[in-house]
């Protein structure tokens, strides 16, 4: 964290649609920069929390009805638990482990996926329970964003580690 008063500048990739999204909440705040949208939607999101921390409800209404917004990123929406499942400390990855194992759930679902094995040559080919099999296609299914998003990342951590192992070894 920054002290006080000290700036840190930060770069960080989005997709075309993430961009798209940008320039539409940009224009729609009728804002000049990416980054002011960014920061001023940093700081609408911070109050929303901070209210809802204290017990209040994000509603919209109009003059006949109003509605209780679920914001589930902000109100700590319950989570699963999970029994062959469990996260594990790291800077930027939040997808879920197989326990007992050093093994993402999501490599298991993309290896299913990519050779299309069900899930009885799954818990063959792991070693793995077929409950454990079933349980990590439902925690799949249900973060494909998150999954997704990390993959993107580690490929550019990748293509990072690969252009400054090579300026190293230009002479």
């Amino acid at each position: 964290m920054s002290q006080a008063g000290e700036t840190k500048q930060l770069h960080f990739n989005v997709s075309p649609e993430q961009e798209e999204q940008i320039e539409w909440l940009r224009q729609a705040m009728g804002l000049t920069t990416a980054k002011e949208t960014i920061l001023r939607s940093i700081s609408v999101v911070t109050v929303l929390h901070n209210y809802l921390q204290q017990g209040y409800q994000v509603r919209i209404a109009t003059p006949n009805k109003q509605i209780h917004l679920v914001v589930p990123e902000l109100e700590g929406e319950p989570q699963p638990t999970w029994k062959y499942l469990v996260s594990r400390p790291h800077p930027w990855r939040r997808q879920l482990h197989v326990k007992g194992r050093c093994l993402l759930a999501s490599v298991v679902w993309q290896d299913m996926l990519e050779n299309e094995l069900n899930s009885e040559e799954a818990a063959e080919n792991f070693d793995l329970p077929l409950d454990a099999i079933d349980e990590i296609i439902r925690y799949c299914e249900a973060n494909k964003e998150l999954i997704k998003m990390e993959d993107q990342e580690e490929l550019y951590r990748l293509k990072e580690w690969v252009v400054n192992i090579k300026s190293n070894y230009i002479g």
